[in-house]
């Protein structure tokens, strides 16, 4: 009978010893609770806001398809951005082939601008008339700088893009027209 009650005190102190700890725990649990406040929880989802417009600079192609974005605008957005460095305002998109009125009232409930990305370089030499068009330099701009190109090989200086696009639009460039890679 001595050893069965050896056996069992060291199972009530081995009990014990469980029951001091999780009283422990769960006393530090309450100790930290009085200290903080606020309660952080944070769900799987909760940064996934879905009535909160992406934003455009940011969004992945496969988050703008979730939100209800077609894979042509998405992939039109991204392809402006890497070419721009990213979308200055809401109003940019109308760059984008194939987005018209319609379209951009649909896509400017979805996205919006957050913060002004820097923009691109643009290397005027070099450009296609698209990455002009994105830049922002309407088509009858680019028919002069095409004309300046043809007839001087290049535009090579601030004097001939300023004749070119006038002196408001020019000051809307300058400062990010190259007209050569060094």
């Amino acid at each position: 009978m001595n050893e069965n009650r050896k056996f069992l005190l060291l199972i009530l102190v081995i009990l014990g010893i469980f029951a001091g700890e999780k009283l422990y725990k769960n006393l530090n649990l309450e100790k930290n609770k009085k200290e903080s406040k606020y309660e952080l929880t944070v769900t799987r989802n909760s940064y996934e806001n879905k009535n909160e417009p992406l934003d455009i600079n940011k969004s992945t192609v496969d988050r703008m398809l979730k939100n209800g974005i077609s894979l042509k605008y998405a992939d039109g957005i991204e392809e402006y951005r890497e070419i721009t460095g990213g979308f200055q305002t809401i109003d940019e998109l109308r760059r984008i082939k194939g987005i018209g009125a319609k379209t951009y009232e649909k896509l400017s409930e979805k996205i919006k601008v957050y913060e002004k990305p820097e923009r691109n370089k643009l290397y005027i030499n070099e450009a296609s008339d698209k990455v002009l068009l994105y830049f922002g330099l309407t088509k009858k701009e680019i028919k002069k700088i095409r004309k300046e190109q043809k007839e001087n090989f290049k535009i090579n200086s601030n004097i001939q893009l300023r004749n070119i696009l006038g002196d408001k639009r020019y000051y809307d460039f300058k400062d990010f027209v190259q007209y050569e890679r060094y």
